[in-house]
């Protein structure tokens, strides 16, 4: 990494920081005697260059001291450092350790995605989408050599020496480069974005994580993590137990637990009538009090102003999944019956109809059930078992009632 500092200052204040940053493996070997560095107006760039011309690194003046002066060249600051009694700035090669935690997990990933090689891109122009992939954060260089694994590898490196937004813009011009593991990518990013307070924006490359890589458990915790942040403890439970068994999730979920319990708690104190019980409800099916849930969704019918509105509607499947949960398939019919003579392709209450039918021996409806099913869903599982299960046992049935 290259370290800067801005030596000069107002008598009494603060001793100035080191600005760290950090150099990509591509840039060694360096000849660190022959370094140079000037700030370009132009750009408004801090320049640091070395011999054999590896590579140039550019980073935006705002990663440096405010008081740092504007010079055209390293002989212009250092004679506008002389005439103000300051030492011209310094560049060395120190390797900072900061943030070890966290530079530990991104190495821990780089380990990780080694072993599963990643299909290059050809050699092809630069997507646009790579000019724009810092939004706003440290300068990305725009090269058609480096390919989607370098800039992971430059994330990593930027995590190691906390520049989270560099991180962040490196993993960005990977995803936009292409040919690497998105996965991987998007699950760095989410902890960068993350520690940037860009919370949204972590949980949802956690969320496209998961999907591309659904045993990843950081992917999870990383969602998880950044939901909680926006309040939203919830929804960080529900998204964290979709993750494979883990300790470090087990460990989350537990301390998630009060949280989501305490804010439904409160989200169903705020409403009234037969939202709230509706609610309550809920919260009763979850815990797998499917009686008393049941009973909270007749109360909350007998709430309801319209009796065939869309909230009385979902009350009904809601029953019907209670019912189901306790063999009373009747009961399911009856109310999934209702919700389809008003919605027919409700999927919610073919499928619980569906299910109920076929221990009634009702094959034939159970059947048509899940055809409906299947139409807005051809690749829905548990219909497909049914009607494989059910086409031969309906035809045989119904050639034994026409002899």
């Amino acid at each position: 990494a290259v370290r800067l500092r801005h030596a000069g200052g107002a008598a009494g204040a603060p001793a100035p920081e080191w600005s760290v940053l950090p150099l990509p493996a591509s840039a060694f070997p360096i000849d660190a005697d022959g370094a140079r560095c000037a700030f370009s107006k132009r750009r408004g760039q801090l320049v640091v260059e070395w011999p054999r011309q590896v590579r140039n690194l550019h980073v935006p003046v705002t990663s440096l001291s405010q008081e740092t002066p504007l010079a055209q060249s390293s002989a212009a600051a250092d004679e506008h450092a002389a005439a103000e009694g300051q030492r011209p700035a310094e560049a060395t090669t120190d390797t900072p350790e900061a943030h070890p935690v966290v530079a530990a997990e991104v190495q821990e990933e780089a380990v990780a995605a080694s072993e599963e090689p990643a299909t290059m891109a050809p050699d092809s122009a630069v997507p646009e989408e790579l000019a724009s992939a810092s939004q706003g954060s440290a300068e990305t260089r725009v090269d058609p050599d480096v390919d989607a694994e370098e800039w992971r590898t430059r994330g990593n490196a930027a995590v190691k020496a906390g520049d989270f937004e560099e991180a962040a813009a490196c993993y960005a011009a990977g995803l936009a480069r292409g040919g690497g593991d998105e996965a991987m990518l998007r699950s760095n990013r989410s902890l960068c974005l993350h520690k940037l307070g860009r919370h949204q924006e972590a949980a949802d490359d956690a969320a496209r994580c998961t999907a591309l890589r659904p045993d990843f458990f950081k992917g999870y915790l990383r969602g998880a993590n950044a939901l909680r942040a926006m309040g939203r403890p919830e929804e960080a439970l529900a998204f964290l137990r979709r993750c494979p068994a883990h300790a470090e999730a087990a460990a989350l979920a537990a301390e998630l637990k009060p949280e989501a319990e305490a804010a439904q708690r409160a989200r169903i104190s705020a409403l009234g009538g037969a939202e709230r019980a509706k609610e309550e409800g809920n919260a009763l099916f979850k815990k797998g009090q499917f009686e008393a849930a049941a009973a909270k969704y007749s109360e909350a019918l007998g709430l309801c102003e319209e009796p065939e509105g869309q909230l009385a509607l979902a009350i009904r499947n809601n029953r019907a999944a209670c019912a189901h949960q306790l063999s009373d398939y009747v009961a399911v019919v009856k109310d999934a019956s209702f919700v389809l003579e008003r919605e027919p392709s409700n999927l919610k209450a073919l499928m619980r109809r569906m299910l109920a039918l076929e221990p009634l021996e009702r094959y034939a409806g159970a059947l048509a059930d899940a055809q409906a099913v299947l139409r807005q869903d051809p690749r829905h599982d548990v219909a497909n078992k049914v009607q494989h299960r059910l086409g031969k046992l309906v035809r045989d049935l119904e050639r034994a009632q026409g002899a």
